[in-house]
């Protein structure tokens, strides 16, 4: 269409172009002739009047088209741009909502986590809790056996205790009833006369 429009214009402009040498001509001719300054002047102006006359005739298809396709071509660019303004608009619109939605299931995420870590801290202080209580059990548990095996120990020991000092007490007992029976029967022996042995 441009290549179509440039030829055109090239046509018009050297018809023009001829148009204005062919007036000069016209006018030298009448100059040389003697004419007078107001048959100038109406050369002039016919001059000028045939050379509006076809700029107006042949160039006035090409330059209002030319006219109009920038015209609509810069309604076009406008359009464009406002369709583009009306889409970065409708997409900033969706970011927006987006981005809300993004911040509400964050904020949403962030609740939940500090329940769930409230949770966690309340399971963990629980469990430690009840784990006190099964170690208490337990040393309790522990206490009892010792005192018991302490107490088994303590039984043991004095009844080995009591059995070592029964038995030196016999041992002295018998040697007291020996050594009085051996006395006595020394003592017997030197009672008894002489003859009855």
């Amino acid at each position: 269409m441009s290549k179509v429009l440039g030829t055109n214009m090239l046509r018009h402009f050297t018809l023009i172009l001829f148009a204005t040498f062919w007036s000069t001509v016209l006018y030298a001719a009448g100059a040389e002739t003697g004419g007078s300054a107001l048959m100038d002047f109406v050369w002039k102006v016919v001059n000028v009047v045939i050379l509006v006359a076809i700029i107006y005739k042949f160039a006035k298809k090409p330059v209002g088209t030319a006219l109009n396709n920038s015209a609509e071509s810069a309604k076009q660019l406008i359009d464009d741009a406002r369709n583009a303004e009306e889409m970065i608009a409708s997409e900033l619109s969706e970011m927006r909502t987006k981005i809300s939605g993004l911040e509400k299931d964050a904020a949403e995420m962030v609740a939940a986590a500090k329940k769930d870590a409230e949770l966690e801290r309340k399971r963990i202080i629980e469990a430690g809790q009840k784990e006190i209580e099964r170690m208490k059990e337990q040393a309790g548990l522990v206490l009892i056996q010792e005192r018991r095996k302490a107490e088994d120990d303590l039984r043991h020991w004095i009844a080995e205790e009591s059995v070592k000092l029964a038995e030196e007490k016999m041992k002295n007992e018998i040697n007291q009833n020996q050594q009085k029976k051996l006395v006595k029967e020394f003592v017997d022996q030197l009672n008894q006369p002489e003859g009855v042995a």
